[in-house]
């Protein structure tokens, strides 16, 4: 018999009553089980900053895709290059939230060392951020300017490669 809370019971083999500190029946003696309690813990401030980190990526990523199918033509070599840096960005940030949402949920008190390293993470996750919000905003210059130029476009691929770089040498 499995006994979840602190009120009185009944044998569930022969009815006699079971008080919460009986471990066998005081009538027929059949063994009493008690759960333990399922203990929930509350998010964290990091768990919590994470999720709002992946939703705010999530949100710029989704834009930066949008403007770039909106711009280029699917068959042109620029859409490629988006494409593929977009993926790659969203790729690395994925398996940089896992492995932050894995930290996060250790007890960082008697670790100084994962705090420190969950507040690196979570900077890596920022800088994720500003990079797509810069390439949106290349976007959204180039195609208001409606110019030929692409230095601002290819100087930002370039920084966004050497993000996925240091980040995968990391």
């Amino acid at each position: 018999m499995v006994i979840e809370d602190d009120h009185n019971h009944f044998c569930i083999y022969c009815g006699a009553r079971i008080d919460f500190d009986q471990n066998f029946c005081s009538e027929c003696g059949k063994p009493i089980y008690r759960q333990k309690p399922k203990v929930t813990r509350a998010p964290s401030e990091y768990e919590n900053k994470i999720v709002e980190l992946e939703d705010e990526y999530n949100i710029k990523q989704s834009k930066a895709q949008e403007l770039v199918e909106k711009q280029f033509d699917p068959n042109h070599m620029a859409y490629e290059r988006f494409t593929s840096s977009i993926t790659k960005s969203n790729n690395l940030f994925s398996t940089q939230v896992s492995i932050a949402k894995k930290m996060a949920e250790m007890d960082i008190n008697e670790s100084p060392f994962v705090e420190k390293e969950l507040e690196n993470k979570l900077v890596t996750l920022q800088t994720f951020i500003d990079k797509m919000e810069d390439l949106i905003n290349e976007l959204i210059i180039h195609m208001s300017s409606n110019r030929e130029d692409t230095e601002d476009i290819n100087a930002l691929f370039d920084d966004m490669d050497d993000l996925i770089d240091s980040v995968k040498d990391y």
